[in-house]
């Protein structure tokens, strides 16, 4: 778990309409970069309009033998979209099996907060299956 020292000027602002409860969409900081990172994890390479190699290669992944070949991979294309964004710097990434698909466990170092904290992002094969 990171300890986030609270600030008086928030750097980062943002807005998103993805699972939120609230009234309240918008999103700062560390928080906003956790949700700009899952966006793009949780979008299929060439997936959004006029944006061509966005999105994250792991989806295309979900159906291969499980084994340190998919692993590399796995792990080269979280890097890709992990080092694309300056507000982090990535310190590991652990791929794992599960039933139904990978879960992805990365720990990354936010800037400029120096706050180090872990996430992870689940890849269903049952989500590729439904789209």
């Amino acid at each position: 778990m990171a300890v986030v020292a609270q600030t008086q000027k928030k750097i980062f602002v943002g807005f998103s309409t993805i699972e939120t409860n609230s009234k309240n969409q918008q999103f700062a900081d560390i928080a906003l970069i956790k949700r700009d990172l899952l966006n793009q994890l949780n979008t299929l390479p060439d997936e959004r309009v006029m944006m061509p190699g966005w999105g994250c290669g792991v989806w295309n992944l979900l159906f291969e033998q499980f084994d340190e070949a998919t692993v590399d991979s796995v792990r080269s294309e979280v890097t890709k979209t992990i080092n694309s964004d300056p507000r982090v710097t990535l310190q590991s990434i652990d791929v794992q099996q599960y039933n139904q698909g990978l879960v992805v466990q990365v720990t990354l170092v936010y800037q400029p907060y120096g706050v180090i904290d872990t996430f992870s992002v689940q890849f269903d094969q049952r989500a590729v299956a439904m789209s």
